[in-house]
């Protein structure tokens, strides 16, 4: 079954639709997966955990960055990075792949909060 991520509010849900079902916002093409039932049935289990209260905890986020050329994607790459910044992540490191001299991802982290 097909299911898919929405990184601006969280949320995941089945469907084929183009924006998600809880904040209207448009899906990344990379934000979809196949999954089996039990991967499925472990994602609800996480829904459903809660953490006790005081527990610091914290969200992780990963992103692929570009390399920065052209001045559109620079500006690109710097609006990402501010937003990021804005909705209370901390880049904690640039990361390349094993074997992969181009590409990176920047490993962001945020405290859990209540509302997520």
């Amino acid at each position: 079954m097909k299911i898919y991520f929405c990184p601006e509010c969280g949320a995941y849900d089945f469907g084929d639709g183009i924006v998600c079902a809880d904040c209207n916002e448009l899906i990344p093409n990379d934000s979809w997966a196949d999954v089996c039932a039990d991967e499925l049935a472990e994602l609800e289990f996480v829904e459903e955990y809660e953490l006790p209260p005081g527990l610091p905890s914290w969200e992780y986020e990963v992103i692929r960055l570009e390399s920065v050329v052209e001045e559109d994607k620079r500006g690109y790459a710097l609006q990402l990075l501010n937003s990021m910044g804005d909705k209370g992540w901390e880049l904690v490191s640039i990361e390349a792949p094993t074997g992969q001299s181009t590409a990176r991802f920047g490993v962001f982290k945020r405290a859990w909060l209540d509302y997520f």
